[in-house]
């Protein structure tokens, strides 16, 4: 679909994807319809079907979204210490404490949704982990460079490793709407990042 030439729509199409966003996380991506989009965002159809062809479509833009408001906070953070990854963590932990309504992970959760669903959305929350990995592979690579991390560790593994465990967290915190084991994956995470800590 057509991309927005001014200000105007472009802020037209954030306030739908962001609005979009939200109630799929708080209710589902099925139980989400285009109208209940148009209501929360204050858009028409005409304004919804001029930026997305589907809601396929917009879904596939949500998964961008998660994925940028997820990098977004986690590179507010230090990306030279091991405390700037204990921060993050910390952030993950509050923040999920404090919603109490245990949805999960913002990216992870629309992704499970899909995967049965939709082979281009699976392609693309695929490709929505794998930038997530590259931008944790970098962080760590920036600790490795400053003599934090041993050699012989590998940022990319690693990466991996912390974003499964990020996942398991949220999904078993969700499934016992308890924020107790996000906070010990986290824990049990981080020390597993920090026994390759060069001495």
């Amino acid at each position: 679909m057509s991309e927005p030439t001014t200000q105007r729509g472009r802020d037209t199409k954030r306030r739908i994807i962001a609005a979009a966003a939200e109630l799929m996380y708080q209710r589902g991506v099925s139980a989400t319809s285009v109208e209940d989009v148009l209501d929360a965002s204050e858009t028409g159809k005409g304004q919804f079907y001029h930026y997305f062809s589907s809601k396929e479509d917009l879904v596939a833009e949500i998964l961008d979204y998660q994925l940028n408001q997820i990098l977004e906070e986690q590179n507010s953070f230090p990306s030279d210490s091991w405390a700037g990854i204990r921060s993050w963590f910390d952030a993950l932990v509050s923040r999920h404490e404090a919603e109490r309504g245990f949805h999960g992970c913002p990216l992870g959760s629309i992704a499970s949704q899909v995967l049965g669903q939709s082979d281009p959305l699976r392609l693309l929350a695929a490709e929505a982990f794998t930038r997530w990995e590259s931008s944790m592979t970098q962080w760590l690579s920036v600790i490795q460079a400053g003599g934090l991390l041993r050699q012989d560790a590998d940022p990319a593994v690693l990466a991996q490793a912390t974003i499964a465990i990020v996942q398991g967290g949220y999904l078993l915190s969700a499934t016992k709407r308890d924020a107790a084991p996000m906070r010990n994956a986290l824990a049990a995470g981080f020390s597993h990042l920090t026994s390759f800590a060069a001495t």
